[in-house]
């Protein structure tokens, strides 16, 4: 049994582009079991905010699909088990107000927010983002 077992996750972009492309960066036996038993709860969010960054990130070459970036989206966020969260006005007074330093963009502001007011945890890569966890102002799990 793992500790995230009991857990609302949410994944950052990165980790729901390797989630649903079966990336090599998603490796990890215990975070996949983590995801899949999410899922399986309806515990397993995306925020809103990711759509608008794969789309911004297929727009400037850094992404490429095989299929339109719309179909993409629509596909990420109809994915059974994965539930989209907007960005409603109480996460964006959250995103505006977070503890400074903060190591990202606005991009991860909305995450963490996210991530704060909904009680989740958040599965990530970014190394800022864990070291501010690791200063107590969010729940985060490292990826990778």
């Amino acid at each position: 049994m793992s500790v995230l077992d009991d857990q609302r996750l949410l994944l950052d972009t990165h980790v729901l582009f390797w989630l649903l492309t079966g990336a090599a960066e998603l490796s990890s036996a215990d975070i996949r079991t983590a995801i899949e038993r999410a899922s399986e709860r309806e515990a397993l969010f995306i925020s809103a905010i990711s759509a608008w960054e794969i789309a911004a990130m297929e727009g400037q070459g850094v992404l490429r699909f095989s299929i339109t970036p719309h179909e993409w989206l629509t596909q990420a966020t109809t994915t059974p088990g994965i539930r989209t969260l907007d960005v409603d006005p109480s996460i964006a007074a959250e995103a505006a107000s977070l503890p400074n330093p903060f190591p990202g963009d606005f991009i991860d502001r909305a995450l963490v927010a996210t991530a704060r007011r909904l009680n989740c945890v958040l599965l990530t890569a970014d190394p800022g983002l864990l070291a501010y966890a690791d200063r107590g102002y969010l729940r985060a799990t490292g990826i990778g």
